[in-house]
């Protein structure tokens, strides 16, 4: 473990993002290990960096896996303290509400240590913060957008008058910057061919969790509806029972395709694999540029069912802005001089810079 590294990170963390003052006080929500999401070691490392170099009034608590409604009991516990930062999946599931109290809210998705010691928490969250800024106005000042990927998916949209007023991001904090503001699909018609898993968003919880792609099916978009799905028949009605058994069981619109984005944090990695827990995969690696995910299932951010698309190409006004699920840094005036000024970031996307 490198100690420069982890104290670089916890002080990113903690200052540049959380913006802690010494009369602050802090609450770290921890989820239990056993669940396979969220070392311990970690949260107890923040705990410490906190209460013994910064001098700050923090607790340690420790919760169980999300619910339905688990930030409910949470409420009046972290209405008493400045800042709450979650290790835990239930500081995702409200991600787009607007919060109870004047506590600042921070999420994790930084799993553990490995993860802490890595240019994916180190890096600059100002400087980060400031270039997700860059790639949101380079997105929503664009008239077109086109999403390809090597599978077949070809998907055009206009970036229109309400795509513009309505780019909400979440109302918590992220911690790293991950991906930039949600992008509305209603303007959005074509093709999206998915493999691979059908995986929550993170926002409720149901069962099953995740559905395996035996074989790509094409699902038709018009104007941010799922028309018709093509592809071998027990595959596709496999997926439409999904769909029918998520949108009943949370009374919603099964055929919205409400919004998408890609991820823009090239630092994150991802050891298991896929099949071992297809859900904790798509809710770790989405921070990385290789994944374009779209969120369906209920006309809401962030829906209730996540499509994940690797190595897609997105261009804006014709120009590549993702490509082959890298993020093109070095093809806009403004990312460039950017990253000109920040040595964080040229690390951090040393293969474009």
């Amino acid at each position: 473990m490198d100690k420069k590294l982890l104290n670089k990170s916890i002080n990113n963390l903690l200052n540049n993002c959380a913006e802690l003052n010494k009369n602050d006080s802090l609450l770290i929500i921890s989820e239990d290990s056993k669940f396979g999401w969220y070392d311990k070691d970690i949260s107890v490392a923040v705990y410490n960096y906190a209460r013994n170099k910064l001098g700050l009034s923090t607790e340690l608590l420790i919760v169980g896996e999300p619910k339905n409604n688990s930030k409910n009991n949470l409420e009046k516990i972290i209405d008493d303290y400045d800042c709450a930062i979650f290790f835990a999946r239930i500081g995702d599931q409200e991600r787009f509400e607007k919060p109870s109290s004047n506590t600042k809210r921070i999420m994790s998705y930084v799993r553990n240590i490995d993860s802490l010691c890595s240019s994916f928490a180190s890096t600059n969250y100002v400087e980060m913060k400031k270039f997700k800024d860059v790639i949101n106005k380079i997105i929503f000042n664009a008239d077109n957008i086109e999403i390809t990927c090597p599978l077949g998916t070809k998907l055009k949209g206009k970036i229109d008058k309400e795509n513009k007023k309505k780019n909400k991001d979440t109302s918590v904090l992220r911690f790293p910057v991950v991906v930039p503001a949600p992008i509305l699909a209603k303007t959005f018609s074509g093709q999206v061919v998915l493999s691979g898993y059908l995986t929550s968003t993170g926002s409720k919880v149901y069962e099953p969790i995740s559905l395996k792609i035996e074989s790509p099916v094409t699902a038709n978009i018009v104007n941010g509806k799922i028309d018709n799905y093509n592809g071998e028949k027990k595959v596709v009605e496999k997926i439409e029972k999904h769909y029918e058994n998520v949108s009943k069981f949370f009374n919603i619109e099964h055929d919205v395709v409400h919004s998408w984005h890609a991820g823009m944090n090239p630092g994150i990695h991802y050891s298991s694999s896929i099949e071992e827990n297809p859900d904790r995969w798509s809710n770790t690696i989405f921070p990385s540029p290789k994944y374009l995910h779209f969120h369906t299932c209920g006309n809401y951010a962030p829906g209730e069912i996540c499509w994940m698309i690797a190595n897609h190409n997105i261009k804006v006004d014709n120009v590549p802005i993702w490509e082959n699920g890298i993020l093109n840094v070095d093809s806009f005036d403004e990312t460039i001089k950017h990253l000109q000024n920040s040595s964080d970031l040229r690390n951090l996307y040393s293969d474009k810079f």
